[in-house]
């Protein structure tokens, strides 16, 4: 190793400190070192504390200089520490050092440790080779049997398996078409005017491709709702777990039957349509079981009321999109009431119910259909007619 004699320092005669000008003492320097002073004597450097100063013994022993020549010279001590360092290496890695071998290619460490093929490790309790053994007695855990949908390329063995084994459990064609539009349970209640609760159940979502399941009752509660709006209910998935969301966007034309999913997003299907009253309340409801809302406010006032003393002689319309979600229904179930003299009719089209009240006070509750335009029609067989009707109720057709 090379002498060190960059710069130049200053030293005082009788002192300690080395002052270097244009030097790098840390990098170049150790303590231990010998320093070769201007006046031609060695000395040892016993601390380095920076790059431009260093203290020696003894004190500088020449004539005071102030920009002299002088050379550090690294001691036998280096070797001694280095051999000693390479010696404790040895004694710690010689032996993992045999067993990897002699040939310093990956190819050659692995033909040292055997492991050239999986020969050379035993197999664990967890993590086995694919031994025709192994293969045999691999566990099915993880497999999923709701999943219908076509095996594809890119599916593992168990998705595929489950896939398969999904596909085979249905009885039918038809069965798995039926499948993809019915819904069980998750029947609606309102527990209150903020609240709406959605009992366990399963249905189908398009989007996911599978069903999803509904396992404890689904509350949504605390609701704040634009008035006097229709409210729509959609079933999804959340990060695994079902949920209900509650939005004014209506649902998208039937994808099967009456079955429907959000307007421009198949992953939510609908599972009801909820009217709010000018308070921002959902109005109040039971559900019947034949699938029939009922309504249960004051049924002869508004909104409820879509005619009031009707007096036409002839077909005419009768509005009932305030009420009724006529988007998704044409069922409604009404409450007629004649007080006029001549007898009342529902127009031709709702031939569930033709005629009420042949004479004054006639009342009729009845369930009948709407017109395309989601209309009711009436008319009285002449003049003298006072007939009022009121919507109690309106199919949930999901």
């Amino acid at each position: 190793m090379p002498w060190y004699k960059s710069g130049t320092v200053s030293v005082v005669q009788n002192s300690n400190a080395v002052i270097g000008t244009g030097t790098a003492f840390i990098a170049n320097a150790r303590v231990g070192d010998a320093f070769r002073g201007p006046d031609g004597g060695w000395y040892e450097v016993t601390n380095i504390a920076s790059d431009t100063a260093l203290s020696i013994a003894p004190a500088y022993q020449g004539a005071t200089n102030s920009s002299g020549v002088y050379a550090l010279a690294p001691m036998q001590g280096y070797v001694k520490d280095s051999a000693d360092a390479l010696r404790a290496l040895v004694n710690q890695f010689g032996g993992v050092m045999a067993v990897l071998g002699q040939t310093p290619t990956q190819a050659g460490v692995r033909a040292a440790l055997n492991l050239t093929n999986t020969d050379g490790l035993p197999e664990g309790s967890t993590n086995k080779y694919m031994t025709a053994a192994g293969v045999r007695g691999t566990t099915l855990t993880g497999l999923d049997l709701t999943v219908k949908t076509a095996v594809v390329a890119t599916d593992t063995i168990l998705a595929a398996i489950g896939k398969l084994q999904a596909s085979k459990a249905d009885t039918s064609s038809l069965n798995s078409v039926i499948d993809t539009a019915l819904i069980s349970g998750l029947i609606p209640s309102r527990p209150a005017p903020t609240s709406l609760t959605f009992s366990t159940g399963t249905a189908y979502i398009p989007g996911l491709g599978r069903r999803v399941t509904v396992s404890s009752d689904i509350t949504l509660s605390g609701l704040a709702l634009p008035a006097s709006v229709w409210h729509y209910a959609y079933l999804y998935e959340n990060a695994g777990a079902a949920a209900v969301e509650l939005v004014t966007t209506a649902p998208s034309a039937p994808y099967m039957g009456t079955a429907r999913t959000k307007t421009g997003d198949t992953s939510r299907r609908f599972i009801g349509a909820f009217r709010s009253g000018t308070n921002g309340g959902v109005l109040g409801f039971a559900m019947g079981s034949d699938g029939i809302l009922n309504y249960r406010d004051n049924l002869i006032a508004a909104p409820y009321r879509v005619l009031s003393n009707g007096a036409a002689t002839t077909p005419t319309a009768i509005v009932t999109s305030a009420i009724v979600p006529i988007n998704v229904t044409k069922t409604v179930r009404l409450n007629m009431n004649n007080n006029g003299t001549p007898v009342a009719s529902l127009a031709p089209g709702n031939f569930n119910v033709t005629t009420v009240g042949s004479e004054p006070g006639g009342k009729v509750s009845c369930d009948t259909t709407l017109d395309e335009s989601g209309n009711l029609w009436y008319f009285n067989s002449g003049t003298g007619g006072s007939l009022s009707i009121d919507i109690s109720g309106y199919g949930m057709d999901r």
